[in-house]
């Protein structure tokens, strides 16, 4: 069993795992969940930049220009995906997690050095699957 088919077993089955608790909670905590993980993939992109700086607290430049894109574009997805929850169309917050696979899929096209390389496809697969199950299970008519 190769490493790829192992990578991929464990995101489906860790995205059914969210897909379960995302089914399982009122439409507002639906939200709310798949707001959370969002905040989770774009901080993680935050953390591998904050991870190249060296115990003394200096900044490398790489690493330096890596924390500034990921910390604008992190920004960016969670102020967007506060305004949604915020809105009727919580459907959107799917939306934003597929925008944020297409994110992943950049970091893997230009072999972002700030994360480790299987990193973004995991990332990519694991964005597709919740993005469009939270396109589905946001789009259900409100029951509370």
């Amino acid at each position: 069993m190769g490493t790829t088919f192992l990578l991929v077993m464990i995101v489906v089955v860790l995205a059914g795992a969210s897909l379960g608790v995302t089914a399982s909670l009122s439409p507002r905590g639906r939200a709310a969940w798949v707001y959370g993980q969002l905040a989770v993939m774009t901080g993680i992109y935050v953390g591998f930049a904050l991870a190249g700086i060296d115990p003394q607290g200096v900044v490398l430049k790489a690493s330096l220009s890596a924390l500034v894109v990921e910390g604008m574009t992190g920004l960016l997805f969670l102020l967007v995906g506060l305004a949604v929850l915020q809105s009727d169309r919580p459907w959107l917050l799917g939306v934003l997690v597929l925008a944020h696979g297409g994110v992943d899929l950049l970091h893997l096209l230009m072999k972002a050095e700030h994360s480790p390389a299987w990193y973004a496809f995991v990332c990519a697969l694991y964005d597709a699957i919740i993005g469009a199950a939270a396109v589905w299970l946001l789009s259900a008519p409100k029951k509370d």
